[in-house]
């Protein structure tokens, strides 16, 4: 797709470049290159067909966040699977991350702190324990900032997440909660 500079799909079979010509010549800014008398038929379809589709409003700008048969391929469906991103964490390449919006913190596990290779004195004191799913309690080692970059440029964002550090066994590196979410507005 030359829309998008990607693979994946043709740029003729692009929605989202077609939503936004649509979108153009509603605004009026292609008037001149749109043949009134042709058929409105793409209009039509459109109205039938099951939205595959959400648009996400941000800063005025309208993007379009959409899913089509390429994305299934090699996913056995229905599925419960975890959301697991890979995300940069102080200019570090992160994977492993583990999406949980039932988590109400941002949770750092202490083998990819040690990882980051920073100075354990750098963690801010904590003293009130983590309840996990089965009533076990965890005291974190301590709180830390880090920068956090999602996505990819142009479409990223930055923000500075407020993780607790916990020394516990897990298959993550870290799990990004309900404030790290709200924070990337995600």
């Amino acid at each position: 797709c030359r829309y998008h500079r990607d693979h994946g799909h043709d740029t003729e079979e692009c929605r989202q470049l077609k939503n936004q010509i649509e979108d153009l010549i509603r605004k009026g800014h292609l008037c001149k290159y749109v043949d009134r008398d042709a058929p409105q038929g793409r209009r039509e379809q459109r109205r039938e067909e099951a939205p595959r589709h959400k648009r996400l409003i941000t800063g005025g700008d309208e993007e379009v966040i959409s899913f089509s048969e390429v994305d299934y391929e090699g996913v056995r469906l229905p599925h419960d699977d975890p959301v697991v991103v890979t995300l940069l964490v102080e200019l570090f390449t992160m994977k492993r991350i583990l999406i949980d919006s039932g988590s109400s913190a941002d949770i750092l596990y202490k083998h990819a702190f040690d990882q980051l290779r920073i100075p354990a004195d750098q963690l801010k004191p904590v003293k009130t324990p983590l309840v996990g799913f089965a009533g076990e309690t965890i005291h974190p080692l301590g709180s830390i900032n880090l920068s956090v970059v999602a996505g990819t440029a142009p479409c990223q964002t930055q923000v500075e997440m407020t993780f607790l550090v916990v020394d516990t066994p897990s298959p993550y590196n870290a799990i990004v909660g309900r404030p790290g979410l709200n924070l990337l507005e995600a």
